[in-house]
This record gives C-alpha cells, sequence and structure tokens, in this order.
C-alpha cells in the first residue's frame, strides 16, 4: 500500500521515544529505508563478483538515480550523488576556476560550511568573500544583491530555504541579478527538499546542492548535486580525461555527465538505492501533502509563540514565505541561556529542538531555537511543545 503520513510514522521508532522538532538536522529514515540500505549492502557483501546479482544492483540503482531526477524535474545526467551537501558545494566551487580578486557572493543566511569554504578561498587564493544581508525583506535583500554584484563577481550562493530562520528566499529573482552580470547561480536546497515540491530548473540556477538525510528522510552520508546541461561541457570539479586510458583509441568520447564529473572511484551502492526509496516514500505520501500538513502545524506553532511575552517569531509568517521550519528569539537570552532552556524542553517534556545560530558568518548576538515540523509530526506534539516554550520562558 502507498506510504501515508499515519504510516510513515509508524516507520519511525523514535516518536515513540520523543517529540522530534530537529529534521532540517537530521531527519530519522523509516524502517523500509533502512531495510532497501541493509539488504542491498547484505546482498553485496554475500554476492559480491556475481555478474547475476551485479547487473540487478547496477538495475536498481539506476532507478534510483532516476526517480531522484524525476523528484526534482531534472534529466538523469544532470545528477550526481556526494557523500553531503558541504561535499557537494566543494564540487561546484572546484569547477569555476578562482583567480586572486574574484568574489564569491553569499546571503547571510547561508549554512556555516559555505562560509567555511569562502573563508578558505580568501585564505588559499586570495578570493573576496562578500556577503549580502537576506533577513530584511526580499525587496531589500534583492536591491542590495544588485549592488554587491560586479564584474569581479565569479559565484553566487543562495539557499532556497535559509537554515537559520526557515524564510523562503527569491532565488528565481536573485539569479536573474546575477546572470545580467553573468555570474552562475548555486542553490542549496537542503532545507527545501523533501519539505515541499522543488521544480530544480525553475529555480533558474545553474547548480543545485542537497541533501538526502534532511527533509527526504533518507540515509544519512548521501548529498545531491545538479548540474544545468548548459554548463556540463564546462564542468570540471576533478580532472577527468576526455576517454578513459582503456578505452579503444577510436572510441567516440562520450558525453559529460554530471555523476561521472563529480563520483570518482568507489560508492556506497546502497546508501543510492536506500535514497531511492526515500524518494518513493515522499513520492507516495506527496510532496504537496507534506507541505500542506507541515505548514499547518507551524501555523498552530507561529501564532502561540506570538502571543507569548519576551517570545518572537523570526520566521515570515505570510503564506509561500516560509515552510515547516521555524525560528525563535527569546528577549534577553544569552546563549546559555538559549542552551538551557532547549536542554530542559528535552530533559522536562521529551522534546527535541535545535539551538541555532542565525547569521553567517557567525554573530555571537545571534541566537535563536529553531523548530523543524516534518511531515510524521503531529498536532499534539506541537501542543505540547508550546507548553513546553511557555512554561520554559517563563522561568527567566
Amino acid at each position: 500500500m502507498p506510504m501515508t503520513l499515519e504510516s510513515l510514522r509508524a516507520e519511525l521508532p523514535i516518536t515513540d521515544k520523543a517529540a522530534y522538532f530537529n529534521t532540517g538536522g537530521h531527519g530519522p529514515p523509516p524502517d523500509s529505508v533502512l531495510k532497501a540500505v541493509s539488504d542491498e549492502m547484505a546482498l553485496q557483501a554475500h554476492n559480491y563478483g556475481l555478474p547475476s546479482v551485479s547487473s540487478e544492483q547496477a538495475a536498481r540503482e539506476k532507478a534510483a538515480r532516476e526517480g531522484l531526477a524525476r523528484f526534482i524535474h531534472a534529466k538523469p545526467e544532470e545528477v550526481a550523488l556526494t557523500p553531503n551537501t558541504t561535499q557537494a558545494m566543494r564540487q561546484v566551487s572546484q569547477s569555476i576556476g578562482w583567480s586572486e580578486g574574484d568574489e564569491f557572493v553569499i546571503t547571510s543566511l547561508e549554512h556555516v560550511s559555505t562560509v567555511s569554504l569562502g573563508t578558505a578561498l580568501e585564505q588559499d587564493v586570495g578570493v573576496t568573500l562578500s556577503v549580502v544581508e537576506a533577513d530584511r525583506g526580499d525587496a531589500e535583500f534583492l536591491e542590495t544583491l544588485r549592488s554587491s554584484l560586479s564584474e569581479r563577481s565569479k559565484l553566487l550562493c543562495i539557499s532556497h530555504v535559509a537554515s537559520p530562520d526557515g524564510r523562503v528566499l527569491p532565488v528565481a529573482e536573485a539569479a536573474d541579478l546575477a546572470h545580467e552580470r553573468g555570474v552562475p547561480v548555486v542553490v542549496d536546497t537542503a532545507q527545501s527538499l523533501g519539505q515541499f515540491p522543488v521544480d530544480v530548473p525553475a529555480l533558474n540556477c545553474d547548480f543545485m546542492v542537497g541533501s538526502g538525510h534532511k527533509w527526504l528522510l533518507g540515509p544519512m552520508g548521501v548529498g545531491i548535486l545538479w548540474v544545468s546541461s548548459d554548463h556540463l561541457p564546462s564542468f570540471r570539479p576533478n580532472p577527468v580525461p576526455e576517454r578513459e586510458p582503456w578505452s579503444p583509441p577510436d572510441s567516440p568520447i562520450e558525453a559529460p555527465t554530471a555523476a561521472h564529473m563529480a563520483e570518482k572511484g568507489t560508492h556506497n551502492t546502497a546508501m543510492v538505492i536506500g535514497t531511492g526509496r526515500a524518494i518513493e516514500v515522499m513520492d507516495e505520501i506527496g510532496p504537496g501533502a507534506v507541505a500542506a500538513h507541515t505548514g499547518r502545524l507551524s501555523s498552530i506553532l507561529r501564532e502561540a509563540a506570538a502571543e507569548m511575552d519576551g517570545v518572537n517569531v523570526l520566521t515570515p509568517t505570510e503564506p509561500g514565505r516560509s515552510a515547516g521550519l521555524t525560528t525563535l528569539t527569546f528577549d534577553g537570552y544569552s546563549p546559555d541561556d538559549l542552551r538551557g532552556l532547549v536542554s530542559r524542553i528535552y530533559e522536562e517534556h521529551n522534546a527535541v529542538v535545535k539551538f541555532q545560530w542565525l547569521t553567517a558568518p557567525m554573530r555571537l548576538d545571534r541566537i535563536g531555537m529553531r523548530i523543524s515540523v516534518a511531515a510524521f509530526n503531529t498536532e499534539d506534539e506541537v501542543n505540547g511543545l508550546i507548553d513546553a516554550i511557555r512554561e520554559g520562558a517563563s522561568r527567566l
């Protein structure tokens, strides 16, 4: 039978142990995903090298890759898999060809690993990391971005959904501005894939990176990389010859694919197939049904939090401006105060939320509580979390 929200929850043992609101950090994979991974690992371990088994496994891996491509409205040859989103982002960076004086433009709401990449480019190559404030509304962000882009800008990185505060950023409009300057765009979808339907070509970007182990509820250790067909001929994250040494000299040169260029060496086939099962789960439930469920529960959470004294809802509440990720700030809280509240919510109410830095590069005065409402969460859990926040906040 097709997976439903109810049957998904039944496949997640963690829901019997806690009210889990940290899917934006790590989404728990359902039992059917874990079974797909373990079955493939056992099959490979017990039958490695048998032609019939190898061909069957190759067919399952191919189907998983094609399913992922369909899920994001891409062509299979445009998609590669990496160990994580950070590695996917670095593959994009390695294909750029940086020179001293180039600019790597990012928003102030990017993941810390992207800031780390930019810092390394500054130190190693002399690239300038240009950070554009993105938490003051779309119009101001786009205007600031327009003035920040220059002839030295070499790549723009922007998140689809901002990891610190859950806002949906105007990705397509930002990409238009970048393309006017001839600047390629990489979109980080780690916080959007699995939250709501994502049509990657419609994002107007040149590269996309994402995660399999967050909202997609896939196995840990899979990142997603998409390279537009227009950029595939020039995509060179690794040294790859036109024709491999074992190929006959007169054999035709094959058209490049993202996987051929980005995936070098042995990879974990079982994780790919497990990710394929996670995509099947999301397809069976329907990304639209997931978005409607998490949107309803997130509205309950935000409306209640907005009525609490000293509590602020940082995430936009207008329709279409956010999804299942909500960030709260607390007046007068130090980092230790907020960490204490996060700990008490778990210790006393058995609910898991996240202490979150709110801007990148990190500012010590910008902190919040990040709450991920996922497909498997329930209204009772959300109401219990509301009570826990209200009780905990009233103590300080």
